[in-house]
């Protein structure tokens, strides 16, 4: 078995971590815990048998939540705008590349139209339901 060399810490007594896969291995030092990742997939039961607080804020929040997506086509776009929890759509505007983000109840899609005349058209095919911010 391997011990880890940290200052100021001592091993104590063995702690089990159980692996996703159902293995089991023993850490010897319990106050480091496991690795953030196998944290995130243990139980709360198995987190209190092993003493490992409840999961925070920042492991809750997955990457998978409410991450970007990038649409490629005007017309997927315009189809995402239609749906039904599509809330809002803000229009960013630089040198070269208008973007049109539409924000639906899980992700934020994002159009990138480098034609000014594609876009002004994009803009006034938008549903008029939705709101629009120009920024």
């Amino acid at each position: 078995m391997l011990y880890y060399s940290v200052r100021g810490m001592k091993p104590g007594p063995l702690a089990v971590a159980v692996h996703p896969a159902g293995h089991f291995r023993k850490l010897p030092y319990p106050q480091l815990g496991l690795l953030s990742a196998h944290i995130n997939m243990l139980s709360l039961s198995a987190r209190r048998r092993h003493g490992i607080p409840r999961r925070s804020a920042a492991a809750t929040t997955s990457p998978r939540g409410k991450m970007p997506k990038q649409i490629h086509e005007i017309k997927d776009f315009l189809l995402t705008a239609r749906r039904k929890d599509a809330r809002s759509v803000k229009i960013k505007r630089s040198k070269d590349v208008v973007k049109f983000k539409v924000r639906c109840s899980k992700y934020l899609y994002t159009l990138c139209v480098f034609d000014a005349e594609k876009a002004n058209k994009l803009k006034q095919s938008l549903p008029p339901g939705l709101s629009v911010q120009e920024i």
